[in-house]
């Protein structure tokens, strides 16, 4: 026992298998003092990587696949398409169900999605009865089926998604030119939707200790960029440029990019007081996008733009990361009282 992770004791303290006694004197043991153990919380905990097994078998799953990908084109991509994404289920089963390893499980949640999609769409198709909501449904239907049998976080995100895919198609179908036109519109409602659902599983599991908490982590990682990007396309004007003269790009002027930072920051500010860094990291793309070309009519050369970006964000990072208790704490003093805003961090929590 005394060869227990501090993770591992905290986790047995909160069974109730060890006692608090016996907690600290592990944890004394191990090395690990109480102002260590101030900082070893349980919120966005990485449930779905368990050790670089994982990792390794991720990485194999994702080549498979897109060798798979490749064979289902050759052989017509219709039906081999849907074979494909039968050999993915199977894999899920023993991923998923037997030996629980999320991260190689998610590789495979997401090429069956994938799949399931083209393959669904062609063979439609070759029998006539084609039509993209047909698709649409089938693919939903198949990750709900994929979600019930497998029962890990991840698949709500991919049910998301083939949600997504439904609506886009339904709205493609009956006002086509509306689609084009309000498609900013659309990923920024889509985005919105997507993080109402996941406040809904957050409140239910203020301090993160449930699958709750891992199924809103999902979907906060997917609301965050249709958020980001939808505003993008309402409010500013994005232009085509080539970069390094042949690499096609979309470019911004500073006006439009200083529009984007001031979006990233409003959900810096939420991801913050709703206690979710995964809201945050995945609107760090479009954050040092936006920077890149803020710094870009300063002079400096490429070279330089690309490093201050890099300090500049890295190190907004640290900070925050290092200070992110202390700046909750200091937000939540100023914000309303609202069942959105889990309490602050409480080390000695017990569910």
């Amino acid at each position: 026992m005394t060869d227990m992770t501090p993770e591992q004791i905290a986790k047995a303290l909160n069974a109730g298998i060890i006692s608090e006694a016996q907690a600290k004197t592990m944890r004394a043991k191990a090395g690990v003092t109480e102002a260590d153990r101030a900082q070893i919380g349980n919120e966005d905990e990485m449930r779905f990587l368990r050790s670089f097994s994982d990792v390794f078998i991720a990485i194999g799953v994702g080549i498979f696949a897109a060798g798979l990908s490749v064979v289902a084109g050759i052989f017509g991509g219709s039906v081999s398409f849907l074979l494909a994404a039968a050999v993915m289920w199977i894999m899920a089963e023993y991923f998923g169900r037997k030996r629980r390893a999320h991260l190689p499980t998610l590789i495979t949640a997401l090429a069956f999605l994938l799949f399931m999609q083209r393959g669904a769409s062609a063979v439609l198709g070759d029998l006539g009865l084609g039509g993209d909501i047909t698709a649409a449904l089938i693919t939903l239907g198949a990750m709900l089926l994929f979600y019930w049998r497998i029962r890990l976080p991840f698949c709500i995100a991919l049910i998301a998604l083939a949600g997504l895919y439904l609506a886009g198609s339904i709205v493609g179908q009956l006002a086509p030119e509306f689609l084009k036109q309000q498609f900013g519109f659309g990923l920024l409602l889509s985005g919105v939707v997507i993080f109402a659902v996941a406040l809904l599983y957050d409140m239910n599991d203020k301090h993160r200790t449930t699958r709750f908490a891992d199924n809103a982590f999902w979907l906060h990682f997917l609301a965050a960029p249709l958020i980001i990007h939808g505003l993008a396309l309402m409010l500013v004007s994005l232009q085509k440029d080539v970069l390094f003269g042949f690499v096609p790009m979309v470019s911004l002027n500073q006006g439009d990019a200083a529009i984007i930072m001031i979006i990233v920051a409003l959900i810096t500010v939420i991801g913050l007081a709703i206690n979710r860094r995964a809201l945050i990291v995945s609107s760090l793309g479009y954050a040092a996008f936006a920077m890149g070309y803020l710094f870009d009519g300063t002079g400096m050369g490429l070279g330089t733009v690309i490093a201050v970006t890099l300090l500049l964000l890295g190190g907004a990072i640290i900070f925050l990361g290092a200070g992110w208790h202390t700046a909750r704490n200091g937000l939540l003093k100023v914000l309303p009282k609202l069942p959105i805003f889990p309490p602050p961090f409480d080390p000695d929590y017990k569910p």
